[in-house]
């Protein structure tokens, strides 16, 4: 049967994941910056021709997600859908598979396929006669040992490991798997976030030569845009800074040019926040100051690390400037480990004044003058009158 979709010079996708649509940074909503991000992804569709587009999970920040953040990822749909675009998404471990997954069947005819809960099989749809997507939506061992009941799973490369070597393969096509996980190389080292580094281990990763079989693939779950070991096997990235660790990431688009099954190549385009993620260090009186706020934009997102002993009201006072504050940290307050110095040398030949002092240049790194020692003498002689102790 002649086939009228044949790949024609070069086919375009684009591969998105971790929009985390609805996030908020300590309060401050960023949906107008996310809808920003995905209007330029909109024109890059146009403008570059791009025929599909590939969502590998995390699309919303929490399970529950809001009416607005719904509302924001629809919108995306319907702008895509005027392009005639194919848009295919698996579900993050932020994501609710059953909500995400519920007009799945609908959508379908929109031309928008949603990966189902994990049946012991990987779910495909052709994207034309050349190219197969396989869509992987994010799991846990225990969620596919029922499937192999006489297999041992202790972890999620064990899982993975059955999964892909039950997935069967037309190797006459371009086979793309799209999905949400840690994949990682030994010899390789990742870009990880803060977050990243606390929650992700061993016992999740898997290895990357588990995927060689596949053509391309489309990774979700790591913040930065980066590869894994092989240029065919991709993190995109989020599509705007989440975390104050992303500060020094470019995030990107990630267009995939095909032009046959041994060329496969990416091409980056760079993504422009509406407001970027800034951290300044320094004193108050600078950032309250016309010469400095004068060049910087302040809309940004930002954290301010104060070099003051202590600021009252802050945040208050900064907040007249900058209306985008995520955090403000006293540098001085807490010593940089951050944690209280256990003592089990209690010395009971020093009077509670010199604990006092002793206490307050442990926190602070910084040994209190004469001012501050008349204020612990007068918080100590108030103590020791109302408890009539003999100190």
């Amino acid at each position: 049967m002649f086939c009228f979709n044949v790949l024609i010079k070069c086919m375009k996708i684009l591969h998105l994941a971790d929009l985390h649509i609805g996030k908020k940074l300590n309060g401050l909503s960023m949906s107008d910056s996310q809808k920003y991000v995905l209007k330029q992804a909109i024109d890059l569709v146009f403008k570059q021709n791009i025929q599909s587009v590939l969502i590998a999970g995390d699309i919303f920040d929490k399970p529950i997600p809001s009416v607005e953040a719904l509302n924001l990822f629809s919108w995306f749909l319907q702008e895509l859908a005027k392009f005639n675009v194919k848009i295919y998404i698996v579900t993050g471990n932020h994501d609710s598979i059953e909500r995400l997954s519920f007009l799945s069947s609908f959508l379908k005819k929109s031309n928008i396929f949603i990966a189902s809960e994990f049946s012991g099989q990987i779910e495909s749809f052709s994207l034309n006669c050349d190219v197969e997507i396989f869509l992987l939506p994010y799991i846990i061992p225990y969620s596919v040992k029922k499937f192999f009941p006489n297999e041992k799973i202790q972890n999620t490369n064990d899982a993975f490991n059955l999964i892909i070597k039950n997935c069967k393969l037309n190797k006459d096509k371009i086979n793309i798997l799209l999905c949400h996980q840690f994949v990682f190389a030994k010899n390789s080292k990742l870009i990880l976030n803060e977050n990243e580094i606390k929650s992700v281990g061993l016992t999740d990763g898997i290895d990357y030569k588990i995927f060689k079989k596949f053509d391309y693939c489309a990774l979700g779950h790591l913040h930065c845009a980066q590869k894994v070991a092989s240029d065919t096997i991709r993190y995109s990235g989020s599509v705007l800074k989440y975390s104050f660790s992303e500060i020094h990431h470019k995030k990107v688009f990630n267009v995939i040019n095909i032009e046959d099954k041994n060329n496969i190549k990416t091409e980056f385009y760079p993504i422009l926040p509406l407001f970027e993620m800034k951290e300044y260090k320094g004193y108050i009186d600078e950032f309250l100051s016309e010469e400095f706020y004068s060049k910087i934009n302040k809309n940004d997102y930002i954290k301010f690390v104060l070099l003051d002993e202590y600021v009252l009201d802050a945040k208050k006072k900064l907040s007249f400037i900058y209306p985008n504050i995520v955090m403000i940290e006293f540098e001085n307050v807490f010593n940089k480990q951050n944690s209280f110095e256990f003592r089990t040398d209690f010395d009971k030949q020093k009077s509670m004044f010199e604990h006092f002092l002793d206490f307050f240049e442990i926190q602070t790194n910084i040994k209190p003058d004469s001012s501050k020692e008349k204020i612990i003498k007068e918080i100590v002689k108030l103590v020791k009158e109302d408890s009539k102790c003999d100190l």
